[in-house]
């Protein structure tokens, strides 16, 4: 059965409602008592959706979701039957949220980057050559061509190094400049 709101029909029967005051000052409001539940005399045919506020005063007070929706999984639920649970589905499930708790207290302690043993972003991906060079996405260059292009890029480097060597002040970068890799 869900939820029933102001306005809609009694389906379920209920003679207690709650609300609560708009009026701050008054003991029924909802920053004072989280509101008050009231009782009707007899069922009402709709859900109200107010009532004249019974610790005085000329305000009415209104009403106020009593519940939220529940939801009952195992197997059946006021005679209606959940098709989608299993015994064995839940407790995949339950393996699987402990699992995310357990990486998430991993992460946290950061124990595996001082290890090493954490996943990079930045890790080394190895392309399969053949199976891209048949579907036409590369294709390979002859040794002359490969040759040059390193060249120009070793001497592109050196002019780096040659340019930048004044503006370097630490040894170690001194001797590492223009052979700095990515890995």
């Amino acid at each position: 059965m869900g939820l029933e709101f102001p306005g809609d029909e009694n389906k379920s029967g209920k003679q207690t409602f709650r609300f609560a005051c708009q009026d701050t000052e008054c003991p029924g409001s909802f920053a004072k008592s989280n509101g008050f539940r009231a009782k009707m005399s007899e069922v009402p045919e709709f859900v109200p959706s107010g009532c004249p506020c019974p610790f005085g005063g000329d305000h009415d007070a209104t009403w106020l979701i009593d519940k939220v929706a529940s939801v009952h999984i195992a197997g059946t639920a006021g005679g209606e039957s959940n098709p989608h649970y299993t015994t064995a589905g839940a407790a995949s499930e339950h393996r699987w949220m402990e699992d995310q708790i357990g990486e998430a207290r991993r992460a946290v302690e950061a124990q595996d980057q001082l290890d090493g043993t954490a996943a990079s972003p930045y890790s080394k991906v190895v392309p399969n050559i053949e199976e891209l060079e048949k579907k036409g996405i590369v294709k390979r260059e002859d040794s002359v061509t490969g040759e040059q292009r390193e060249r120009i890029r070793k001497e592109r480097a050196k002019k780096v190094a040659e340019q930048a060597v004044d503006k370097i002040d630490r040894e170690i970068e001194r001797r590492h400049i223009g052979n700095r890799h990515d890995g």
